[in-house]
């Protein structure tokens, strides 16, 4: 087996790049390696406490927006929900669902039971992890609504429970 041992490369033609058994390395970096990268992070946040009776979907006020700097990238989001189901009697259901502008494209449902007896209440944190294909360049918002499986007896989901922080992640990763 050869071995040449060397301090520096330096490139041949300063605008090619040196190639080292297939993978290009110029101006420090290496550009030849397709895919998973991390592009960009884009974080939003929320801490206003909703509380939603509606059995139909309403916007939670978490979201975050991101424009995709290629048509192949990936957008990986990483959610954090604090959540709170509550009704005067019997089970109760809450439901999450992700939304890419107006597509959803994920949902997760909390469901608490307490047959039929007093008041059903929990509390737990909601935690989505969703890789999406948005194949676009325009700038796109990624949302969370949520429901109440039943209003009556004062059937209620929260979202930001007592204020705390919710995060939503948005990672662009090269595809």
């Amino acid at each position: 087996m050869s071995q040449v041992n060397v301090d520096t490369i330096n490139e041949y033609n300063s605008a090619a790049g040196v190639t080292i058994d297939g993978l290009l390395i110029k101006d420090g970096a290496i550009p030849s390696i397709a895919g998973g990268k991390v592009l960009q992070v884009v974080t939003g946040t929320d801490t206003t406490e909703q509380i939603i009776t509606s059995t139909s979907f309403v916007d939670s006020g978490l979201s975050a927006s991101i424009t995709p700097s290629a048509t192949s990238s990936k957008i990986l989001i990483l959610i954090q929900h604090n959540f709170e189901i509550y009704r005067g009697s019997v089970d109760q259901t809450g439901k999450i669902q992700l939304l890419r502008d107006t597509t959803v494209i994920s949902d997760i449902t909390a469901n608490i039971g307490a047959g039929n007896a007093g008041y059903v209440f929990n509390t737990q944190t909601i935690s989505m992890k969703v890789l999406d294909t948005p194949s676009t360049t325009s700038a796109i918002t990624y949302k969370t609504q949520a429901l109440v499986g039943n209003s009556a007896n004062s059937g209620q989901v929260k979202t930001a429970d007592d204020s705390n922080l919710e995060t939503m992640v948005l990672m662009e990763i090269a595809g």
